[in-house]
């Protein structure tokens, strides 16, 4: 009720319901709680203005730019009722104008009539014209002088009835500009407050328990406040979520798709300002909460032990490149927090066909996504760029929000025995020689569109022995490759580098014997469906009889 601030909302609102009179009252009110606040003898103006009260508006207009220094937010305001002062005094100069001159021009005659001198007449003519052109409230004695006596009388005479018959518009305009000096000269007087205007603090926490700024969607304390242009507030993290299911506002259902495609959220800071007046504590309280649900599910917990949030979608492989599409809301809220959050890193897992694998919905092993880039659609998806981190084993599932979480545990290649090592090591340049050789094979539309998934085929590390996923070549090569999800999952979790390397020596081998088969007959029609589908079951035969060796 003392608020300043309110009154002048009030009086605002008010003028917009053509209650001029009323927006007077309350920015009188205003500019008595801070006469020192510009804000409030503008909107004492504007309501003044609306009266028709121009005078009495100019000084406020005036005042106020005395205060802040700045016309540049009333200038038009101020110039149009500078504009109408003028006119009014004009209208009453022009209004009394003929009456004057014509009982002046009368009475000059009558004067000629008894005077016939030519100096006289002389003298009262400079005089009328010294009197029309300058409209002085009275003439200074010495136009009126001469060295005769009854020409001293007559010059007098038509002074004084001059003076009389002069409009008084000029008169009026110092006696408005004295008042404004006289309201500047007592703002002077005035203690000077805050420039800024805080709204009062409300006693006790019982004021905050009223729910008025409460976000009406998760009905707890407004954290991050966003207005959207229906004029709705709630918070950031809360509207994001509701825009992951519909374009519309949730209370008035006013479509948000133009806002949701300019993507040009902002703070409201009025709100935010209010909430850390009124409930500091609470606020404070608020955005401690809500940076422990950022972090919850992807922090870590200790040696090689991850909570993360899993994308059930395919396997993907360390070191190499990974484009998703995210369109499903509980996948869109996974992405948004990690990326609030800074920590950018979510697992990947393959989804399973549950009659097959009974209750697990995704595959025991996975690979730790890294966020590269990310590009928000104007429908809310989002397009990633991520590349293939540590690998994990999944120890336990849950889920939060609609998305999958899992306790997991990161894996790496167990060490190389020394006895094994020159072995290992004919066994990877033999491999590498021939997945180059295939590589080479493939036509280059295809080598083309590939690259461009993935990436060109990486060469070998120097120390590729000591990396804990063994080389990035092996990696990339078995996400091109022809392979069923299961045998991914395998070889995705082996932690041994040679059985590694012969898994994929077979496959080329496989690969290679079926471009000979096709190369040798291509009249013949030779491989159907059915047997292109033995050949891939050969295949992840063989190469899980690889793994399991």
């Amino acid at each position: 009720p003392n608020s300043p601030l309110h009154f002048s909302n009030r009086a605002n609102v008010l003028l917009i319901l053509n209650r001029p009179q009323a927006s007077l009252n309350d920015a009188d009110h205003a500019v008595r709680l801070r006469p020192d606040w510009g804000k409030g003898h503008y909107r004492r103006g504007v309501a003044l203005s609306a009266l028709g009260r121009h005078e009495e508006a100019f000084v406020a207009f005036c005042t106020s730019v005395a205060i802040d220094k700045n016309t540049q937010n009333i200038r038009h305001e101020l110039t149009r009722v500078l504009h109408r002062v003028l006119l009014n005094l004009r209208r009453s100069t022009v209004s009394r104008g003929p009456y004057v001159f014509t009982e002046s021009n009368v009475r000059l005659r009558r004067t000629r009539d008894h005077h016939h001198n030519h100096h006289y007449h002389y003298r009262a003519s400079r005089i009328l014209n010294s009197s029309q052109r300058h409209r002085r409230p009275a003439l200074n004695s010495s136009d009126c002088e001469d060295n005769s006596s009854s020409e001293e009388e007559f010059t007098q005479a038509i002074c004084r009835r001059m003076s009389n018959n002069v409009p008084q518009g000029n008169v009026k305009l110092h006696i408005l500009l004295d008042r404004i000096y006289q309201e500047v000269e007592k703002l002077k007087r005035v203690e000077r407050m805050p420039a800024e205007i805080l709204l009062p603090p409300l006693s006790g926490s019982s004021a905050v328990a009223t729910g008025d700024l409460d976000c009406i969607l998760c009905c707890r304390l407004l954290w991050k406040p966003v207005t959207t242009p229906c004029g709705h507030t709630y918070c950031w993290m809360c509207l994001d979520r509701c825009l992951d299911y519909s374009s519309a506002c949730p209370l008035c259902v006013t479509s948000l798709a133009d806002y949701l495609a300019s993507n040009q959220k902002t703070v409201t800071e009025f709100v935010e300002k209010a909430l850390k007046t009124i409930a500091p504590t609470e606020y404070s309280s608020r955005a401690t909460n809500h940076r422990l649900e950022l972090i919850q599910g992807s922090a870590l917990l200790g040696n090689n032990q991850h909570n993360i949030a899993v994308f059930v979608c395919t396997t993907a492989f360390p070191c190499v490149a990974c484009p998703l599409f995210v369109y499903e809301p509980r996948y869109r809220l996974m992405v948004r927090r990690c990326v609030e959050s800074g920590v950018r890193h979510f697992g990947i897992a393959a989804c399973l066909n549950r009659e097959a694998t009974g209750s697990k919905r995704y595959a025991e092993y996975g690979t730790v996504l890294e966020i590269r880039d990310r590009v928000l659609m104007k429908d809310g998806c989002s397009i990633l760029s991520t590349v293939g981190g540590r690998r994990f084993r999944v120890l336990s599932g849950g889920e939060r929000d609609g998305y999958d979480t899992a306790e997991v545990e990161l894996i790496r290649d167990s060490p190389i025995p020394l006895e094994c090592l020159s072995t290992v090591r004919e066994l990877h340049d033999k491999v590498w020689s021939k997945g180059k050789k295939w590589w080479s094979s493939v036509s280059p539309i295809q080598q083309e569109e590939i690259e461009r998934v993935f990436g060109e085929m990486p060469t070998p590390e120097e120390d590729w022995i000591r990396l804990p996923d063994g080389p990035s070549w092996t990696w990339w090569i078995l996400a091109i490759l022809p392979l069923g999800p299961q045998l991914q999952v395998g070889i995705l979790g082996t932690t041994s580098l040679e059985k590694r390397l012969r898994a994929i020596e077979k496959t080329l081998n496989h690969m290679e014997k079926r471009q000979l088969t096709i190369t040798a007959a291509p009249a013949e029609d030779t491989t159907t469906s059915s047997s292109i589908c033995q050949d891939d079951n050969d295949l992840t035969h063989s190469s899980v009889s690889v793994m399991h060796s």
